[in-house]
């Protein structure tokens, strides 16, 4: 598939470039009607019809709360896409430009495959979110099909409701026992899907790979600083502090470009867990809760990588100051000396990502959410 193929090694984000222009967002203006038709469609076809849903008893309520939580995160993601669009191209220009430049042949191997592997795992990360497409789109289907049959052989008892994958009312069609009504439904919800799909998958593939990109700079920075040698040359380290600005002015543009996405992801993962472990609690094995579980699985999936990456870019960001902290800056003369803990001295800042500067995405921010999902969890099995 050439929307997966990788012609240059040294090209920085190709895939999450190309899911982003795929989505109506590239650089130039031609495709954004594309992006504003599906923003339309994903409120008229998704948001509206679950806000008009009737409520009938508790567990409805639920799976409606949680559905509706994951859909007003998902779709402040997508706008959230258009307004943070530039600061991703422009993090993507300035790690491009610092990929270009010449190293040493231990470094430049070093960059050559580490961005390899990140866009290795970029492929990877596509093709899962294309499984969980499929899953999502077809099971539902699969279970609708055996309501349907058992309906045919059962004409006088009460006939079965269908499958449907998400808790909503298409305007005024009846999607749960008309058959051509669940045809129209399932037609919009697998272009919802695409949308979604398209969306998140441009969203994480892009964040994961600037993430570990501006990581890869950092380590090649520090690799840079553990190669000079007793004797400093003021050529060689302007070199190095020239890459070490540009590693720090790629940590900060790539905090401008994360910090909405960031937010929005922490904020209403707590709210999604409550919501769809409750509903999933209750209804127990039961083939209406595959497509809430997948979504689950999602949201759990995209915020431990967050927080996980975040926790790596500041030990990658670490390694910098340990390689100036080893370094024999006494021996050198004192406009060097100057020079090294000027840098020593910036590199005790640390770099941590932040959401909307209200808290950080880390490992240890991940379990305090888990916790305190927990504890909100045990609340509402307390009400309900």
């Amino acid at each position: 598939m050439k929307l997966l193929e990788i012609d240059d090694p040294r090209e920085m984000v190709p895939i999450g470039c190309r899911l982003l222009k795929l989505f109506g967002l590239g650089r130039d203006e031609n495709l954004k009607l594309l992006y504003w038709v599906q923003c339309v469609l994903y409120l008229v076809f998704s948001l509206i019809p679950r806000v008009l849903v009737r409520i009938d008893d508790t567990v409805m309520l639920l799976r409606l709360g949680a559905e509706l939580a994951f859909v007003a995160y998902l779709y402040l993601q997508i706008l959230a896409l258009y307004v943070r669009r530039k600061h991703l191209y422009r993090l993507v220009d300035m790690l491009q430009l610092y990929a270009n430049k010449r190293y040493s042949e231990t470094v430049d191997r070093f960059l050559l495959a580490t961005n390899a592997q990140i866009n290795k795992q970029s492929v990877t990360c596509c093709k899962c979110f294309f499984i969980t497409f499929v899953l999502y789109c077809v099971m539902p289907l699969i279970a609708s099909s055996g309501v349907y049959f058992r309906n045919m052989r059962n004409q006088t008892a009460e006939p079965e409701e269908f499958i449907i994958s998400s808790e909503m009312n298409l305007y005024y069609l009846d999607i749960r026992f008309n058959l051509l009504h669940y045809f129209f439904y399932t037609i919009a919800i697998l272009l919802l899907s695409v949308t979604s799909s398209l969306s998140l998958c441009a969203k994480d593939v892009f964040d994961v790979a600037t993430i570990k990109s501006t990581s890869l700079m950092f380590q090649v920075t520090a690799m840079q600083i553990r190669q000079l040698r007793h004797s400093v040359s003021q050529q060689q380290l302007s070199i190095v502090i020239e890459s070490h600005r540009d590693t720090l002015r790629c940590a900060q543009t790539l905090q401008d470009a994360l910090n909405l996405s960031l937010l929005f992801q922490l904020t209403f993962c707590s709210l999604i867990w409550c919501l769809m472990m409750f509903y999933i609690l209750l209804m127990g094995l039961d083939s209406r809760i595959i497509n809430v579980a997948l979504l689950l699985l999602i949201v759990t999936v995209e915020t431990y990588t967050y927080c996980t990456l975040g926790t790596q870019l500041t030990d990658k960001s670490e390694e910098v100051l340990t390689a100036l902290q080893q370094l024999a800056w006494y021996d050198q003369s004192i406009s060097i000396q100057k020079q090294i803990l000027f840098m020593i001295r910036r590199s005790q800042k640390p770099i941590v990502l932040s959401a909307g500067k209200l808290f950080y995405a880390n490992v240890l921010q991940f379990s305090e959410m888990v916790q305190k999902s927990y504890s909100f969890y045990l609340v509402l099995k307390n009400v309900f």
